[in-house]
C-alpha cells in the first residue's frame, strides 16, 4: 500500500505520544519524593509536639491502673459541638459511626430465649466542655415503665451505671423512668436489694420512645467520673410478673474489679495538640505507656477539589477516594510496630492499608519522655490521598497540555502536508496538461510564486518543456525542409534521365532508366504526401480555413456514395441519423478525414466484409464511426496510431504506392482544429478495429432551411 504525504506525516507525528509517557515517569518519580516528603512532615509534627509534652509526667500518671478485660473499655470522644438532651440522635449524626453494638456477646444477665430485637443496643460517648454525653439508641420490642408511687426501682426497663470517681469511691445509680420525657438516677447501694433509693439530679437526661424501642441521653458531669465507667441496660417484659428477662452491659458491674475502663481526653493535652493546628486529613494522638488513648484530634478524610478531568483518566491512576474504612476511628488503644518502637524510645514511620484497601494510611510515631523514662508517644496519621491527588491532576494537566499541543502540532504538520500536497498535484497537472495526448506540447509556462524546492523543480520542467518544444519544432518542420530540399535534386535526376532516353544506348540500358523513372517517381509521391500534411498543419494553426454551418449527415452521405464507385470490390453499409445534423467546421476538411478513415478502413479490411460507417447525435456531440473486420490493433500501438509518421502496414512492395503513416496523422489534426476527439479502439465482438470521431453540434445557432 503506498502511503501519501499527508499520512506519513501523520505518522511522523505519532512520536509525540512519546512526551506524555516521559511525563508519566517523571511523575511516578514524583510520587517517591511526595512519599518522603509526607513520612518528613508527619515525623517532624510529632518530634514537635512531642517537645512540648516532654517532661510532663503529671499528664500521662493520673490514667496509670490496673488492666481488665478487654472489650470492656469505654472511650470518650471529644465534641466540638453542645449536644440537646431533647431524645433525639439528631446531634449525634457525625458522631454515630463512633458508636459501639451491644447484644448477645455482651449478655450478663438472660432468662429464657434471647432476640436481638428483644434487647440491643447502640452506645457512645462524648465529652463537651466539663460534662459527660451518653446515648443509648435502645432495640426493645416490649417498653415496661415504671409505677410512679413504686419503690422497686429494678422491676421494669432501666439503666444501671456503675462508676469509680475521681474519690476512688465506687458507686451505683439506676435510671428508671415512668414514661417518656426528663428523667433522672437514683443513687442506690452497690450491693444487695434497691432501697430507700436517693436521687442524683447531676445525672439527668431524656427518655423518648420509638417504633424499634427508646432512646436514652444522659449527661453526667466530669467532676463525677473517674477511671472506672460501666453501663448495663435490663429488659423486662412481663408486666404482670416484672422478672427481668436480659441484662446487656458495656463490662460486669457486680463488683469494682470487672467495671470497664473509661478514657476522657485530658483538656490540656487536647489543648496542646490543638494548639499545633488542626490540618485537614491529619489526625494526632496522644498514648500513653500501655498504649492507651489520652487524646486524639484531627480526622483522616478530607475534601479535594473536583477535577472536571479526572474521569478521562481514571483507567491511568485510581481515584483519590475519602470513602474507605477507619477502624481505629474509634479506638482507645493503638497498636503497630510504629507504636511499640516510640514506647521503646525510638521515633518510627508505618505505611499501611485499611481494611478495605480502599486508602493508605501513614503514621508517625515519636516517643515522650520524662526525664530519660519514656511516658508516652505522640502518633501522627495521614492517608496518602494528598499525593494521590497531586499525582493524578499533574497526569491530568500533563495529558491535556500533551494532547493539546499533539492536536496542534498534528494539525500544523497535516495542513503543511496538504498544502504540500496540493502544490504537487498542482505542478503534476500543469506537467501533464502542458503536452497534449499526442505528445504535443501545447505550453511551457509552469510557474510558481515560491522559492523553495517545488520552484526549483517548476522552473526545471519549464526548461525541460522549452527545450522538449524546440526538438518537437524540429521534428515536424524536417518533412517541409525535406520535401523543399529534395525537389531540386529530383528535378535534376529526372531531366537527366529524360537525356538519356533521347541518347543512343545499349538495348539493356532502358531497363535501368526505367527503374531510376519509378523511384523518381514514388520519391516525387512521398515528397507530395509531406507537402500535404505540412500545408494541412500549416492552414489549420494560421485559421486559413472558413468555418460555416453545414449538415453533417448530408456530407457523409454523400462521401459514402463516392466510395462506393472508388472502391467497387468493397461493401459498405450506412447507418445515418435521419434528422439533419450540423455543425460548424469547414466541410472539405471534414470530408478529407472521412478519405483518410476509409482509406485506412480499406487497407486493414478482410475480403469480402464490409465497412460500417454510423453516425448518431448523443446530447450536443455528434459520433462518427468507421469499423472495419480485419487484424486488431495491437494495444501498445492505439494511442500512438495518430502520431506522425506511424503506420502498422507491412513494408510495401517496390511497385505499389508508399504509406509513410501520415494519414491518421492527419485526421487527428482535423478533429483537434474542429474540437473534437478521436479514439481507436479494437471490436468486441469480432476482430477488427473501430474509429471513433466525436465532434460538437450547438443546436442554438442551427438554422434548418
Amino acid at each position: 500500500m503506498t502511503l501519501t504525504i499527508r499520512s506519513k506525516v501523520l505518522l511522523l507525528s505519532l512520536t509525540l505520544l512519546s512526551i506524555p509517557y516521559v511525563g508519566y515517569q517523571y511523575v511516578r518519580e514524583m510520587e517517591a519524593y511526595l512519599r518522603d516528603n509526607l513520612e518528613t512532615s508527619l515525623q517532624d509534627t510529632a518530634r514537635a509536639l512531642a517537645s512540648v509534652l516532654n517532661d510532663r509526667p503529671a499528664l500521662f500518671n493520673r490514667r496509670l491502673v490496673d488492666t481488665v478485660k478487654e472489650g470492656t473499655e469505654l472511650v470518650a470522644h471529644s465534641f466540638k459541638t453542645p449536644i440537646q438532651l431533647d431524645g433525639k440522635a439528631d446531634d449525634w449524626d457525625i458522631y454515630l459511626e463512633r458508636a459501639e453494638d451491644y447484644a448477645d456477646k455482651h449478655i450478663l444477665k438472660r432468662y429464657g430465649h434471647y432476640s436481638p430485637q428483644s434487647l440491643s443496643f447502640k452506645h457512645i460517648l462524648g465529652k463537651y466542655r466539663n460534662h459527660l454525653y451518653v446515648l443509648f439508641i435502645v432495640k426493645d420490642d416490649k417498653i415496661v415503665y415504671r409505677t410512679p408511687k413504686s419503690m422497686e426501682l429494678d422491676r421494669n426497663d432501666h439503666l444501671q451505671i456503675v462508676m469509680q470517681e475521681p474519690n476512688q469511691q465506687f458507686y451505683r445509680y439506676i435510671v428508671t423512668p415512668t414514661g417518656e420525657g426528663w428523667v433522672s438516677a437514683y443513687k442506690v447501694p452497690t450491693g444487695g436489694r434497691i432501697t430507700a433509693p436517693q436521687t442524683e439530679i447531676r445525672i439527668q437526661g431524656t427518655w423518648k420512645q420509638n417504633k424499634d424501642g427508646y432512646t436514652l441521653e444522659l449527661r453526667i458531669p466530669l467532676t463525677m467520673v473517674g477511671d472506672r465507667l460501666g453501663f448495663a441496660i435490663a429488659d423486662v417484659d412481663d408486666r404482670r410478673t416484672r422478672i427481668i428477662k436480659a441484662v446487656i452491659g458495656t463490662s460486669a458491674i457486680h463488683n469494682l474489679d470487672t467495671v470497664g475502663k473509661v478514657f476522657i481526653p485530658i483538656p490540656e493535652i487536647e489543648k496542646t495538640i490543638r494548639s499545633l493546628g488542626d490540618d485537614p486529613g491529619r489526625r494526632l494522638w496522644v498514648l500513653d505507656r500501655q498504649h492507651r488513648v489520652l487524646a486524639q484530634t484531627g480526622d483522616l478524610r478530607r475534601e479535594f477539589p473536583y477535577h472536571p478531568l479526572n474521569m478521562l483518566y481514571s483507567f491511568l491512576l485510581p481515584p483519590a477516594s475519602e470513602d474507605f474504612k477507619d477502624d481505629q476511628a474509634r479506638a482507645s488503644r493503638l497498636e503497630g510496630e510504629e507504636v511499640t518502637l516510640a514506647l521503646d524510645g525510638e521515633s518510627a514511620i508505618r505505611w499501611r492499608p485499611t481494611s478495605d484497601e480502599q486508602a493508605v494510611i501513614v503514621s508517625a510515631a515519636h516517643p515522650v519522655f520524662a526525664g530519660e523514662e519514656v511516658m508516652g508517644a505522640v502518633v501522627v496519621e495521614e492517608t496518602s490521598n494528598s499525593i494521590q491527588a497531586i499525582q493524578r491532576q499533574a497526569i491530568s494537566k500533563l495529558f491535556n497540555k500533551t494532547l493539546l499541543i499533539f492536536s496542534l502540532v498534528t494539525l500544523l504538520l497535516l495542513l503543511f502536508a496538504t498544502r504540500l500536497s496540493v502544490r504537487l498535484r498542482r505542478l503534476r497537472n500543469q506537467a501533464e496538461r502542458a503536452i497534449d495526448p499526442h505528445g504535443r506540447v501545447t505550453t511551457t509556462a509552469i510557474t510558481t510564486n515560491a522559492d523553495d524546492e517545488i520552484g526549483d523543480l517548476s522552473h526545471s520542467f519549464s526548461v525541460i518543456l522549452i527545450k522538449l518544444k524546440q526538438y518537437n519544432t524540429y521534428l515536424e518542420g524536417m518533412a517541409s525542409k525535406l520535401s523543399h530540399e529534395l525537389r531540386t535534386p529530383l528535378a535534376v535526376v529526372r531531366s537527366s534521365l529524360e537525356n538519356l532516353e533521347q541518347e543512343s544506348l545499349p538495348s539493356d540500358a532502358g531497363i535501368y532508366i526505367e527503374r531510376a523513372k519509378e523511384g523518381v517517381t514514388r520519391l516525387n509521391t512521398i515528397i507530395t504526401r509531406l507537402s500535404e500534411a505540412t500545408k494541412l498543419e500549416q492552414a489549420l494553426q494560421t485559421t486559413e480555413t472558413e468555418k460555416e454551418f453545414f449538415d453533417f449527415n448530408e456530407l457523409t452521405s454523400s462521401c459514402v456514395a463516392g466510395y462506393r464507385l472508388a472502391y467497387p470490390t468493397q461493401r459498405f453499409q450506412a447507418q445515418l441519423t435521419p434528422m439533419p445534423v450540423f455543425i460548424e467546421g469547414a466541410p472539405d476538411l471534414i470530408a478529407q478525414m472521412l478519405d483518410k478513415l476509409v482509406s485506412n478502413a480499406v487497407d486493414f479490411c478482410e475480403d469480402g466484409a464490409p465497412i460500417e460507417i454510423q453516425l448518431y447525435q448523443e446530447k450536443n456531440r455528434v459520433c462518427l464511426k468507421v469499423i472495419n473486420r480485419g487484424t486488431p490493433i495491437p494495444a501498445n500501438m492505439q494511442e500512438r496510431l495518430f502520431e506522425s509518421m506511424v503506420s502498422l502496414r507491412k513494408q510495401v512492395p517496390a511497385k505499389k504506392e508508399p504509406h509513410l503513416g501520415l494519414g491518421l496523422y492527419m485526421v487527428r489534426l482535423i478533429v483537434g482544429y474542429h474540437r473534437g476527439q478521436v479514439q481507436a479502439e479494437n471490436c468486441s465482438d469480432f476482430p477488427g478495429a473501430i474509429f471513433t470521431i466525436w465532434l460538437p453540434v450547438r443546436v442554438s445557432e442551427v438554422g434548418v432551411n
